[in-house]
């Protein structure tokens, strides 16, 4: 038993340092890594940062509460208790978290009100233990950096649930321009001005127009703020000016602002240590942070040291002169480094799953016998591929297209907001033999596209133009479908897939063996397909996905994939014109979803956004009664 006890006491003696250390170390991990969730990293990663996100609190909190408890098991005869009482501040600088992280998701930007009653609750803990446990016979020198130290600590506090205030919906919309008062008598003559005006732009391929720092940055696009036409023209006319790579770079960057905006504290300290790049109050907020601490520890070190106990002695300097270089370290990376948008495009790919459950059968079972497999459905995927910036330009130039060859006048630009393939097909002369595939819902044609695109892949030559950006945006499409179906289009079905996965192994039935590999399936389908008799066979989506493969397949090879990609292009430029631009912030906390590139280049090239869709009006013409 004396072992026993002895273990509790000396965990009793150590545990608040190992809790303050744990602490100091996920002040360090989330600096370092928590810029980590622009990018599309390993999920296991990313729960490893989210983890850290919460245990932030959890370990300073607990720490508090230990401290607060150790004045009545211990007896403090060596005078280590006015020491470890300086630790409290400093767990509040812990409290008030990092530059890089404020919220993990964009629904904690809501809860700031919640957030300012916890830091109020927090640093009122802070306070009551140092004022019930300071020793009034301690050194003056301590008591004076530990309140040094709790102006930095009660500041950060509070610094966090006023960023998430700043981020949050309301304040977001509140922090634009008051709107425009619409002037115009007639919305239609007002859209008409607008349409020859943008057309006459984008025909003068004049540069010279406009300088690309007029264009607007896409702050009002999240919050589903319309433009006015005024200020679609001002951004059409200067994304014109921006050659392909300049352009790339402007939605890059802008997308990187969105996501410190609305998940870091850049609204409250902007990038670098230099001052005159910054606000008075984000400069203040920096010296406070660097030189106050930089004060205590010259306090502490002329403290009478030697009085404590040399463990905590030691790791009262590990933490003060860890907090400042943290605050050094997170200003140089903010300063050395400008995050730019990732370029990777998730890809998904029905035939590939199939091909991945042949060679994964037992974990197949697995999931079935625990009821998870449509969840472990939803979290496989390809390996992501690196075309954002050429499907992006294809887009782009799709929309350039449009302007010069479709878009005439107020509904012609309307219909061109609403194609999605028929506008290729009818170029390509094959509207009457394949549109029958797009008059179906939405979901259903992007399903019937993406196997029929896959099955043309492995049954015909491939095209170095055309093939890789098809088959591209098909498998992107398709990971919408599975993974994000609200982005995709509103109403979107999953469980569509779900379908879909049933009828191919139902089709490839007692081929378990041979079938391990994603081109064998797709050749596998289409000759099991052909030789069907049976009328449950052709009731079904695969039946349907290749009647269109051969519908495209009879088209020689360059125009059979010149129309795949241009189906697919204005089937992904009528998704993102149709999806919300919170969804959009929403996808960027978790590494952002690649239709947000199409939905902005949608939008600085003059084209409709979803509130300006849902605002449109038409005159109704009623029958004399």
């Amino acid at each position: 038993m004396g072992g026993v006890s002895d273990a509790v006491q000396w965990w009793d003696e150590s545990q608040l340092r190992f809790l303050v250390l744990a602490s100091l170390g996920i002040q360090y991990f989330l600096t370092v890594f928590a810029v980590g969730r622009k990018y599309s990293v390993q999920s296991w990663f990313r729960f490893t940062i989210w983890l850290s996100y919460l245990g932030n609190d959890a370990l300073a909190i607990y720490a508090l509460a230990t401290l607060f408890n150790r004045e009545k098991k211990l007896s403090y005869s060596d005078g280590s208790r006015d020491l470890e009482v300086l630790w409290a501040p400093i767990l509040l600088m812990h409290l008030g978290g990092q530059v890089f992280i404020t919220a993990y998701n964009i629904e904690d930007n809501e809860l700031w009100t919640r957030h300012i009653v916890t830091a109020l609750s927090q640093v009122a803990v802070a306070l009551y233990v140092f004022f019930k446990s300071w020793s009034f016979t301690a050194d003056n020198k301590l008591l004076a950096a530990a309140i040094l130290l709790f102006i930095p600590g009660i500041l950060k506090c509070f610094i966090k649930p006023w960023a998430l205030k700043l981020a949050s919906f309301n304040s977001l919309a509140n922090s634009f321009d008051l709107a425009e008062r619409t002037t115009a008598a007639n919305r239609e003559e007002e859209l008409q001005k607008y349409v020859q005006e943008a057309r006459t732009c984008v025909l003068a391929n004049d540069n010279t127009l406009s300088d690309s720092t007029d264009l607007y940055m896409p702050e009002m696009l999240f919050v589903d703020f319309a433009y006015t036409y005024s200020r679609r023209l001002t951004n059409l006319k200067s994304f014109c000016a921006l050659d392909d790579g300049e352009a790339y770079s402007k939605l890059q960057i802008g997308l990187s602002d969105i996501f410190d905006l609305l998940y870091t504290k850049s609204k409250i300290i902007s990038s670098g240590g230099d001052c005159t790049s910054r606000d008075w109050g984000g400069c203040l907020t920096w010296c406070l942070n660097v030189l106050v601490p930089t004060a205590a520890t010259i306090l502490v070190h002329n403290s009478h040291k030697k009085s404590y106990k040399r463990d905590d002695v030691a790791i009262t300097f590990v933490l003060l002169y860890s907090t400042i270089v943290l605050e050094f370290f997170s200003m140089a990376i903010m300063s050395a480094f400008e995050f730019e948008w990732p370029d990777t495009v998730a890809q998904w790919s029905i035939f590939g799953k199939i091909a991945h459950n042949k060679q994964h059968d037992k974990l197949k079972i697995l999931a079935t016998c625990l009821r998870c497999k449509d969840l472990l459905d939803q979290h496989w995927s390809m390996e992501s591929c690196h075309s954002s910036k050429n499907i992006t330009m294809l887009a782009r130039k799709h929309v350039q297209d449009g302007w010069k060859d479709y878009i005439r006048d107020a509904e012609s630009y309307r219909e061109f907001n609403d194609i999605r393939g028929q506008w290729t097909l009818e170029r390509e002369g094959c509207h009457g033999r394949l549109n029958w595939s797009l008059e179906k819902p939405f979901d259903e044609s992007i399903l019937l596209w993406h196997i029929a695109t896959d099955l043309c892949f492995h049954h015909m030559d491939a095209s170095p133009v055309y093939d890789q950006p098809s088959r591209e945006m098909s498998n992107y499409m398709m990971h919408l479908l599975v993974a994000n179906p609200e982005m995709l289009m509103p109403g979107s079905r999953r469980s569509l897939f779900a379908i879909a996965c049933n009828e191919l192994e139902a089709i490839l039935k007692g081929e378990e063996d041979t079938l391990m590999e994603e081109d064998k399936v797709a050749k596998k389908v289409i000759d099991k397909v052909k030789s069907a008799q049976d009328t449950s066979t052709k009731d079904t989506f695969i039946y349907d996905a290749s009647v269109l493969a051969e519908g495209l397949m009879d088209l020689d090879g360059e125009k059979m994939w010149r129309v795949i990609q241009g189906v697919w292009l204005e089937m992904m430029c009528f998704s993102a014109g149709r999806c919300r631009g919170f969804l959009h912030a929403k996808a960027l906390g978790s590494g952002g979803e690649y239709l947000s590139y199409v939905w902005l280049v949608l939008a600085q090239s003059g084209m409709e956004t979803f509130p300006e869709r849902l605002q449109r009006t038409k005159k109704l013409l009623f029958s004399a009664i």
